[in-house]
């Protein structure tokens, strides 16, 4: 048999196991650390996004086609300047080929100083580069003067706001940024902007006004103490006078001293601030019609349409727009409010990681003036600081993990199985970690996978607890006197254990992999990471672990002898103690669930109906509000800016999209929806793959678009657009440039043709490839601010063209227009169409209003394409949808990661039990607990983050555990009457279970004191789901079975074939008189209501200290099966109808 092959080597050669489990594990952990760059938490959001669903297939594929629009990508926007591009760059090239070849001591001279030329002549590039530029600046100074100021107030959307992740250097910003505002007549330095470090000043009482001088001067001072630090003027940005002081910062205070011309802002007076008052009051409504630009000072269209005392100095706009609650002056409901509640001082310092320890030392210091204090603050570290803190703060895991060792210790009383148990948690995440980068090649590692540390701890403690338990109440029946005697207690523990084992460790892993349905790549991550590691802690388990328990059993007297006066005085009185508490407690856990079990049914069965409603009515699941992830908890400076603050400022809201940007709508053809690329690598974006059935110009689909285009604009969700739209819709803005004369009415020798009136719309194909380039190299000659409207350089509307390679073309085609025929002939394909327009939807966090902008968008897109030709059938819609695709996929995919991991968990029951209410009650006892966990969670307002996401998955592999260990001791039990089946669930598994959840439950209590908010929503999450789960399968799925259980026979299957072949096994058994007398002994036993053990053979000496050893074995789901005697296997054959 194999079972006691294995046997006999783990009795006889536990030493050989391990060393051989050590050097592999060894192995597993070192090389991936030595091998592969260490995990880097540094951007601890990257993998927060969908990936693999159709609209996250979109956004990927549009990001590689802007990225192949790009310079070095394969596909360009003006082909005939690229033509002309290539063209010149032969020509150079040949020109260089022919000196060199006209003098051979310059071949030979150029050969030996390749490279010093290459790198003067890229100096020299540069220089003229940057010549050119900058006469290129001076030429277009006036127009683009707003542009240039605002160029940092105003960023792309898809920038990360507040600049948390900006890492440049001090001296780049200041490069960038260091040059004086003359309109302030340099009272500071620059135009404020969201490229700087900021705090937000705000009142503990909420009626305080700092629109008064108490607030002017609480300005001042905290002001003045944040100057104060040592590490202020070393980052500071300074004046570019003599003196070269740091520059003032931008506060009301500072603001209102500049608009009363005083010095200083402990001058200003309150006749000072009733007049800036007024001021602030007429500008107001200006700014909310937009008709107050950051540029009014030098904007004469602007100066029209304003008074003048809202753009001296542009002050009112900088008030108003970066310095001042949006709730002041005018409310959300047009009401008028003079009660300032909180106020933006911004600090003369890039906002990134230079500011740590400008952090460390203010953080330290009580900024505060009175009632005023600093509420929140922005200095662009948030993502530094979180990965040293979840350096810093991992002691409490640690701490954590060191009270479920001195747990271990004291339920087992042996050095050596409580290290070799730790060394099994260890040794299990490592060998995960070579699996997952060597064998499976994912570099990405989240830091959602440190979560896996706990989930180990947990399952290898459980474990071991079991084990031991079941070790001990065996070696009580068995002689050790031999090595035989070792044998057959290796052989019946490993019976018991690796089955029950090996079903806990099938239900967690499950419920791990079960999360991979989502489409959230750190989800992903972590359950393929945390079911590997489930999957590589049962192997150590039974391998590791009993050799370990073997060699702590030969060297028991020597480490904890009893006649140690240690043992006999301290060890042996407290053993003793705790044996009887455990009695005490077996005996009052089992009349007070048996004689209340209406009561507990009745509680829990309202409470999880009463969750139900939580979760799935009323609040519900919450999805995220904020495209940041949450890293601190919510008390934090930095949090407290990006939950509340940044949301009372306009500039913040609209950086964040929050304050009225409007949707795009932008319609793709020629390039397919795919993602290519690796989904469990965020960096892995794959690449464009293109449209081989897409043709824009044929007759039929040049209508088709231009009716698109028309149906388009009559849509309730279109938003007209001020301004050129030249691109927009290019079919539309080619008719009319095709409308104009053949012949140039100035120069009769200009021909014009093909591109003019002789050809009508719908045009040739070979027509419309050649006079699309020729309108769109007029195009990009104007100008780009006047007509790029939204893309600030980047053009995203209209044609895309293939590149080509042009070095075979002849060089002698050149300008003229007479050549143009030729030049068509070289023209690139046209690869992609871009339809873009504005909607009348504004971007919004809200998952209601953006689910109602796609699906209005998508279903009316879906009803085009029905009618559209063969080649313009596989266009698509995307736009700003990142953020609404990851709630979505975080939503979906935690339901079907529930409903999955609940059918295989059930699945896994029925298999173990054959026994389908037994399986029923369990797992409506795990679905109940898993819901009521959730629920409590909603209470707390944990949103549905990735984060929450994870622990939901977590929570589902943790709540199988204790119900699948009654479920089965109950399905063990010999017992007719199911009460008594009952009473004996609860003796054998009350204290193990308990145990292992006070272990890892006050594990998860010891990680609340964190500052990071992942440590902390862990360890609340494993005290409330371990107190949870523990609480359902004791108090409700044991007086479900009380009430209605199953008796012995009722709705019991069984596996005839194994049962038949288990007694072919006994025959070759009972050869042995030794197995024999072993077989009778429990087959005696067996006959007894409560199990399968006596109390009568009982040891007085034990190597594991335990809770009560029962008379009967804890439950593995092979037990009846394993324990089957010819007799009963012969009267089974007559009397197949019990079966």
């Amino acid at each position: 048999m194999e079972a006691s092959w294995y046997s006999r080597v783990l009795a006889h050669h536990p030493f050989a196991i391990l060393i051989a489990v050590f050097v592999f594990s060894s192995t597993c952990l070192i090389v991936p650390l030595t091998t592969k760059k260490f995990p880097d938490f540094s951007d601890p959001q990257l993998g927060f996004e969908a990936r693999g669903t159709p609209l996250a297939q979109r956004l990927t594929a549009w990001k590689n086609l802007l990225e192949s629009s790009n310079p070095r990508g394969d596909l360009v926007d003006n082909p005939l300047e690229y033509y002309y591009y290539i063209q010149d760059i032969n020509r150079q090239n040949k020109e260089k080929l022919s000196k060199v070849n006209q003098s051979p001591s310059a071949k030979k001279k150029t050969r030996k100083n390749h490279g010093k030329n290459k790198k003067y002549n890229d100096k020299t590039k540069t220089a003229i580069d940057k010549n050119d530029d900058k006469e290129e600046k001076n030429t277009w100074e006036e127009l683009m003067k707003l542009k240039a100021k605002d160029r940092h107030s105003i960023g792309d959307k898809n920038n990360n706001h507040g600049g948390d992740e900006e890492n440049e250097d001090k001296e780049e910003f200041d490069e960038q940024e260091g040059h004086f505002d003359g309109e302030a007549d340099g009272f500071f330095c620059n135009l404020p902007s969201s490229a700087y470090s900021r705090v937000v000043i705000s009142s503990k009482d909420p009626e305080q006004n700092l629109w008064s001088l108490e607030g002017v001067l609480a300005q001042c001072h905290i002001d003045a103490a944040l100057r104060a630090s040592p590490h202020f003027p070393s980052l500071c940005q300074r004046q570019l006078d003599p003196k070269q002081k740091c520059c003032r910062s931008w506060s009301p205070a500072n603001y209102v001293a500049l608009l009363s011309n005083r010095t200083s802002c402990l001058a200003v007076t309150e006749q000072d601030l009733l007049k800036v008052e007024s001021i602030l009051q007429k500008c107001s409504y200006f700014y909310r019609n937009l008709e107050l630009t950051p540029d009014c000072a030098e904007n004469i269209r602007c100066q029209r349409r304003v008074p003048s005392v809202c753009y001296n100095y542009n002050a009112a706009y900088h008030l108003i727009h970066y310095l001042l609650d949006i709730e002041f002056l005018v409310t959300s409901n047009n009401t008028t409010n003079m009660q300032l509640r909180s106020a933006m001082i911004i600090l003369p310092i890039a906002a990134s990681s230079a500011t740590l320890d400008f952090y460390k030392d203010i953080s330290s210091n009580n900024l505060s003036y009175k009632k005023l204090h600093v509420s929140a603050m922005q200095l662009g570290l948030k993502s530094t600081l979180f990965d040293k803190l979840l350096i810093s703060d991992s002691f409490l895991v640690l701490l954590g993990f060191g009270f479920v060792t001195i747990c271990i210790w004291s339920y087992t009383g042996s050095l050596i199985i409580t290290v070799s148990t730790i060394l099994v948690v260890i040794f299990s995440l490592g060998i995960s970690y070579a699996f997952y980068t060597i064998i499976l090649k994912i570099n990405h590692f989240p830091f959602m996978n440190l979560l896996a540390v706990v989930v180990a701890t947990g399952i290898g403690s459980d474990d071991a607890f079991i084990f031991c338990k079941i070790w001990e109440c065996n070696k009580r029946q068995k002689s050790l006197n031999n090595n035989n005697g070792l044998t057959r207690l290796v052989h019946e523990t490993m019976k018991h254990a690796a089955p029950s084992m090996f079903v806990t460790t099938l239900t967690t892993a499950v419920a791990f992999f079960a999360s991979i349905v989502s489409n959230v790549t750190a989800i992903n991550c972590f359950s393929l990471f945390s079911g590997i590691t489930v999957i590589a802690n049962f192997l150590l388990m039974v391998t590791w672990l009993p050799a370990s328990v073997i060699i702590a059993e030969r060297c028991g007297t020597n480490i904890i002898s009893p006649a140690n006066f240690i043992i006999r005085k301290i060890i042996r009185p407290l053993k003793l103690f705790f044996d009887k508490v455990a009695h005490s407690f077996a005996d009052f856990l089992v009349k007070l669930v048996i004689s209340l079990k209406w009561i507990w049914f009745i509680l829990f069965l309202s409470l999880g109906i009463g969750s139900c409603f939580v979760v799935f009515r009323f609040p519900g699941l919450q999805l995220p509000d904020s495209p940041d992830f949450q890293l601190f908890d919510s008390s934090h400076l930095f949090e407290q800016y990006d939950l509340i603050y940044s949301k009372r400022f306009w500039f913040e809201k609209i950086e964040q999209g929050d304050g009225g940007d409007v949707l795009p709508m932008r319609f793709v053809w020629g390039v397919m929806p795919v993602d290519n690329g690796n989904y469990l690598n965020p960096e892995s974006r794959g690449t464009l793959e293109v449209d081989d059935t897409f043709d824009v110009t044929t007759r039929e689909s040049q209508v088709w678009l231009q009716n698109f285009c028309k149906n388009l604009r009559l849509q309730t969700f279109y938003r007209s657009t001020l301004g050129p739209l030249l691109p927009n819709c290019f079919i539309e803005s080619l008719q009319p440039w095709m409308e104009r004369r053949c012949e140039d009415p100035i120069d009769p020798k200009i021909d014009r043709s093909p591109c003019c009136e002789r050809n009508t719309f719908p045009y040739d194909p070979k027509v419309l490839k050649h006079c699309a380039a020729e309108a769109i190299a007029e195009i990009h000659r104007t100008p780009s601010h006047l007509w790029n409207f939204r893309s600030q350089g980047i053009q995203t509307a209209g044609l895309k063209f293939r590149k080509e390679n042009y070095t075979n073309v002849d060089s002698s085609i050149n300008n003229n227009k007479s050549n143009i025929i030729q030049l068509t002939k070289v023209i690139p394909e046209i690869q992609a169409v871009i339809v873009e327009y504005d909607s009348n939807f504004a971007f919004s966090l809200s998952f209601a209003e953006m689910d109602k902008f796609y699906n209005e968008v998508e279903n009316w897109m879906q009803n085009q394409l029905l009618t559209a030709p063969p080649g313009m059938k596989n266009g698509w819609f995307v736009s700003y949808l990142e953020f609404y695709e990851l709630q979505r996929a975080l939503y979906d995919g935690t339901i079907w990661a529930i409903v999955v991991s609940m059918g295989l968990a059930l699945t896994v029951l029925v298999l173990v039990t054959l026994n389908p209410f037994v399986s029923l009650y369990a797992i409506l006892a795990v679905g109940s607990a898993i819901t009521i966990t959730v629920a409590v969670l909603i209470l707390l307002e944990w949103k549905l983050n990735v984060l929450e996401s994870v622990a939901v998955s977590t929570a589902i592999g943790l709540a199988t555990d204790f119900s699948l260990h009654y479920g089965v001791s109950y399905r063990a039990s010999t017992a007719e009457h199911r009460l008594e089946r009952v009473k004996m669930a609860l003796e054998q598994m009350g204290g193990p279970t308990l145990m292992a959840a006070l272990t890892t439950g006050a594990a998860g209590a010891l990680m609340l004191p964190s500052r990071v908010l992942a440590y902390i929503q862990i360890g609340l999450f494993l005290v409330i789901i371990m107190g949870v789960s523990w609480i359902y399968a004791t108090f409700f799925l044991c007086p479900m079975l009380a009430i209605a259980g199953p008796s012995y026979h009722f709705a019991q299957f069984r596996y005839p074939k194994i049962q038949r072949s288990l007694f072919s096994l006994n025959r070759r058994i009972a050869d042995n008189p030794h197995e024999i007398e072993s077989h009778q002994s429990i087959n005696k036993k067996r006959k007894k209501p409560k199990g399968m053990a006596s109390e009568s053979t009982l040891s007085n000496s034990s190597t594991v200290c335990q809770f009560h050893c029962d008379s009967s074995l804890p439950p593995s789901p092979s037990a009846i099966l394993l324990n089957v005697d010819v007799g009963q296997t012969r009267n089974n054959r007559r009397r197949p109808e019990l079966d």
